[in-house]
């Protein structure tokens, strides 16, 4: 889901407005035309289809602005598309801009604030404009920059290294008007959910007696780093406040690469290994972000990120290449070097220890190989390594009421019948099903038995058939792929 359609839709006043997601629903182009003006935002990888989607709206006459982390790093890729630009943050301008709308049209084609926001003054997301139950998760927001300088990043081009945050009473509030929206998951979209850690303390011991008044109403995850593993209060803390997952971005298991990267808060201390069994243990799933292509990684580097995820029971690994995104470090020291490539949305830099195809081909195997199911559920059959991960999920799912054998039954016979046809649809039962089944059979029948449950196992199988079957289609052409960094 994305968070910032509510949260503009909480700057509209008293304007109509109604949100579009792709995600959950097709555009109607034909009402698109009955609208005073249609605004547009997306990320690096939805570049192509912001593209198809602007030139149809031109055609249809349709006044036109755009926003979010791609225009803000590429502006001029946007230029002739769209009737005015937002660049950066937009609390206060877009406010600014309904204003000139109203009387007339703007007298500027773009906007951009002098100054960050004050996460203060941020308005109360829209959240009852979504169709809560289209979404897994809902999204907010808590804080906005990261402290650290990872060379690729563009969070700190875009937000700063300051972390701005909310008050913890106004956070409250929007998982207050989350809860009341239907939804009853939420991903906070953090840049870095502990870049400031003492004002982060202070907000979970404000969502613990939250949660508890409510009855754990919403389970929680959202983007941390490593450093984490080092601060067991905050840990506590996340666990106690119905905390299910965190995403971490580790990128290599390579020292030189993450020194090579800058993100040297991955390097100090004790391992990678050790930090993440750490969060494991405090009953944190982890799910994580990796990078292949710096300029240290030969061809090892596809091997070695397949036995460090596979080792650590990671589950949920999103592996991209590296990808040079516009006016970040990395960017304009490759553009220094003379290694850019700025006619490939895929591979748009020249690496050191392989050539382009190479690193293409790398990844992509690298990918099928991570998603193949057998690769997939030993990842998750992982968790088994870790006795106290699986105590306090067990214990903390009992306090939020779930378990409860009639209606977790019905669930995972929904999610088993969903899989079940749409693996005799692909042609795969046999192929896939039967994998399922072997871990099933060791793993929840066996010695396993009564860790892992059938509603749970099924949640897993159909995430792996998800992510199986897209990296399938990808690398045989079916799917076009856009590689966003």
């Amino acid at each position: 889901m994305s968070g910032s359609l509510p949260t503009l839709a909480g700057l509209c006043g008293d304007h109509r407005v109604d949100l579009i997601d792709e995600n959950v629903e097709p555009i109607d182009w034909d009402s698109l035309s009955s609208y005073d003006l249609v605004g547009l935002t997306g990320m690096n990888v939805q570049k192509q289809r912001i593209l198809e989607i602007l030139l149809r709206l031109r055609k249809l006459g349709v006044f036109t602005v755009v926003g979010g982390p791609l225009v803000s790093v590429e502006e001029e890729f946007f230029e002739g598309l769209c009737d005015v630009m937002f660049i950066g943050e937009a609390e206060t301008t877009w406010p600014e801009f309904l204003e000139d709308f109203a009387r007339g049209r703007p007298t500027r084609n773009r906007y951009q604030q002098s100054k960050p926001t004050d996460m203060a003054t941020a308005p109360r997301p829209r959240y009852d404009l979504l169709k809560a139950d289209r979404y897994a998760s809902g999204a907010l927001q808590y804080s906005r920059g990261c402290p650290f300088e990872c060379e690729f990043c563009d969070i700190i081009v875009i937000y700063g290294r300051k972390p701005r945050t909310k008050p913890p009473e106004q956070f409250l509030a929007e998982l207050d008007d989350m809860r009341r929206a239907g939804f009853h998951s939420a991903f906070i979209v953090d840049d870095n959910f502990i870049g400031n850690r003492k004002k982060a303390k202070a907000l979970l011991e404000e969502i613990v007696p939250w949660m508890e008044r409510h009855g754990y109403p919403l389970r929680l995850t959202t983007e941390a780093s490593i450093d984490l593993a080092d601060a067991p209060e905050i840990m506590e803390l996340m666990y106690r406040a119905n905390f299910r997952s965190v995403f971490i971005g580790i990128e290599t298991p390579r020292l030189e690469s993450l020194k090579e990267t800058k993100k040297f808060q991955n390097t100090r201390g004790d391992s990678l290994d050790a930090k993440l069994a750490r969060i494991q243990n405090a009953g944190l799933d982890v799910n994580a972000g990796f990078i292949v292509g710096f300029d240290s990684d030969d061809q090892q580097i596809f091997e070695d990120q397949f036995r460090f995820i596979q080792d650590n029971g990671i589950t949920l690994a999103m592996v991209g290449m590296l990808q040079a995104i516009p006016k970040t470090p990395l960017y304009e020291r490759l553009k220094r070097e003379g290694r850019l490539v700025e006619d490939d949305p895929n591979c748009n830099f020249v690496p050191k220890q392989m050539s382009r195809a190479e690193l293409r081909a790398g990844y992509w195997n690298l990918v099928q190989r991570l998603y193949a199911p057998e690769a997939f559920l030993e990842r998750y059959f992982k968790i088994q390594q870790f006795p106290e991960f699986l105590q306090r999920r067990a214990a903390i799912c009992r306090k939020a009421g779930e378990g409860k054998r009639l209606p977790t039954l019905a669930y995972g016979l929904i999610l088993f019948w969903s899989l079940f046809w749409a693996l005799v649809r692909d042609g795969s039962l046999v192929s896939v099903g039967r994998i399922y089944l072997k871990y099933y059979v060791a793993h929840c029948l066996g010695r396993g038995r009564g860790i892992i449950g059938f509603a749970q196992f099924m949640n897993r199988c159909v995430t792996s058939w998800h992510f199986y079957k897209f990296t399938r289609e990808a690398t045989s052409g079916k799917l076009q792929t856009y590689n966003s960094g």
